[in-house]
């Protein structure tokens, strides 16, 4: 990745006629503005291979070798960037592949010339065409073509007889001359490298910026709603002028008056934005899930529960609801149980963390209980009327989901209702792999997810399975909590199969490698691992 930058303009020199006088009066010249830059993806590393392949094509002493080298170069370019590599490289390679191939002596070698000669003005007046339809007369003059390279891919394009070979080898000599001065020269004057490591993108900044505006509004409002701080007056009285200021505005702007109201006109911006970013949310979403876990009250919120859980969930519903509708509850849980085990963040985040990882686990269970009832009741009756578990996402709910709701055995004051992305249903049921790596990083904190997990398992374990692997669950915890933390004697339980699982009491080699598996002495047959090189830094065509 490089930086084009724009040449400076060109300084008017002064007139050799002009008297003292006037030149005394004249007015003074505008001082020199800076040349502009800006970021171009190229399918070059850097500058250094960009130059390289200049110096194979062009220079004095290149040889053959060079430019076949310097064609090998831009095969690779092709490859890297597909049909966004330069248009003035593609037409390079094919004039120096007609030039080689006359160099070996081909004998159809008029043929190929004109062949390469046609593509070559396509390549370069793809570049004018893209935005305008024009003649190929007035893309030449555009472009800095003399009228006879039009009236010569003519004849080659067309003609009943191919131009001589003398005419079209000197004609392919200016035309590379032409792209030297055109192209190559330019570009490598005035490029430099960027690291793109310290680059952001704009749109990613945009995005950014507006999510934490939203969301620092949804979490203000929310402290606003729990609080009992209903309208703008209340609101004054609890917060500071800064953030009352902030909440303020934004009511203004939404004409709305009190903190539930502000919270749904948010959850409205979000939907809108998401929707308006939808083509590039697998590049945001990392940034729209840490937003999400930024915002201070609503992580904690959970953590001082008197007897106002309903309160807590009716006021956060519309939140997950909206998670669910845009498809991302999943990737919201998993970084949720991420922040709960990582041993970096402070205590209070990973018990907040925990606490609505927990809260997902019941309505990940209701659903999947939801569902199995209603395929006992579709088995029973195929006319039974089909069901949209999506619509628990929305406050009407057909009477087929009323029912299941009521006989899941769960109280829907404190349980977080959502339902499926309407776009992908799915069973909310969790593999092996998922529970195996909850298993090194298990603690005090997340303890209560791993057994949680437990009963939403693929294959699912029985209720004998699940209370012993609960038990286990319990022995850890109760290691670490006391100051001395004893062996755990393996019980002779024949129930205890999973090995997997056995991890969560059994004394493991490998605690002390901070998640990280060891890789010495695996048996890969004919192949190895080659930890020698940072392959990542390699390009497509380098080897380090």
């Amino acid at each position: 990745m490089v930086v084009a930058r724009k040449k400076k303009p060109a300084v008017k020199k002064k007139s050799l006629g002009i008297s003292k006088k006037s030149e005394k009066n004249a007015a003074p010249s505008a001082p020199l503005v800076a040349a502009k830059q800006r970021i171009v993806v190229t399918p070059w590393r850097d500058t250094q291979e960009f130059n390289a392949t200049y110096d194979w094509l062009f220079a004095k002493g290149s040889t053959p070798a060079n430019r076949r080298q310097a064609l090998s170069q831009m095969r690779i370019w092709s490859l890297r960037r597909g049909n966004l590599c330069p248009a003035a490289v593609l037409a390079t390679s094919v004039l120096v592949q007609a030039q080689l191939e006359d160099k070996m002596g081909n004998p159809s070698i008029q043929t190929t010339y004109a062949n390469a000669f046609t593509r070559f003005y396509n390549f370069m007046s793809s570049i004018i065409q893209g935005h305008n339809m024009s003649s190929m007369y007035e893309t030449a003059k555009e472009l800095g073509l003399q009228s006879f390279i039009v009236d010569l891919r003519h004849l080659c394009a067309h003609g009943q007889e191919l131009p001589p070979v003398s005419v079209l080898r000197n004609t392919s000599k200016h035309c590379l001359e032409w792209l030297r001065t055109y192209y190559w020269v330019r570009h490598k004057e005035y490029m430099v490298n960027l690291v793109s490591g310290k680059l952001q993108r704009n749109d990613k900044l945009k995005f950014e910026k507006e999510i934490t505006r939203l969301l620092e509004i949804y979490d203000l409002s929310l402290e606003c709603q729990l609080q009992g701080a209903q309208k703008l007056k209340d609101i004054s009285k609890l917060k500071s002028s800064a953030e009352f200021n902030k909440i303020r505005v934004y009511a203004s702007n939404k004409k709305v008056k009190t903190a539930k109201e502000i919270l749904n006109a948010v959850l409205g911006e979000l939907n809108v934005l998401i929707k308006k970013n939808s083509h590039a949310m697998k590049d945001l979403l990392d940034i729209y899930l840490s937003c999400l876990l930024k915002m201070k009250y609503f992580l904690t919120v959970g953590l001082n529960i008197k007897d106002n859980e309903d309160e807590i969930v009716a006021a956060t519903q519309e939140l997950f609801r909206l998670l669910a509708m845009q498809g991302f509850i999943e990737k919201f849980f998993t970084a949720l149980v991420q922040m709960n085990e990582n041993a970096n963040e402070a205590d209070e985040k990973r018990l907040g963390a925990g606490y609505w990882a927990l809260k997902m686990i019941e309505t990940f269970t209701m659903l999947s209980r939801m569902k199995r009832m209603y395929k006992e009741e579709l088995d029973l009756n195929p006319n039974l009327k089909p069901v949209n578990f999506s619509s628990l996402n929305t406050n009407v709910l057909p009477n087929t989901l009323k029912r299941l709701l009521v006989h899941s055995g769960v109280d829907s004051s404190v349980t977080l209702v959502f339902g499926d992305n309407p776009k992908k249903a799915r069973n909310w049921i969790f593999d092996f792999d998922f529970i195996r790596q909850r298993i090194r990083p298990f603690s005090k904190f997340s303890g209560a997810i791993v057994k949680g997990l437990l009963s939403l398992t693929d294959p699912p374990l029985d209720e004998q399975q699940i209370e012993d692997l609960t038990r286990l669950c319990n022995i850890r915890l109760q290691e670490q909590d006391s100051v001395k933390p004893k062996k755990v004697k393996k019980l002779p339980n024949p129930n205890y199969s999973l090995n997997d699982l056995q991890n969560l009491v059994a004394s493991s080699n490998n605690e002390g490698n901070n998640g990280i598996i060891s890789t010495e002495g695996s048996d890969y047959g004919i192949w190895k691992l080659d930890n020698e090189h940072d392959w990542s830094t390699c390009a497509l065509g380098v080897v380090p």
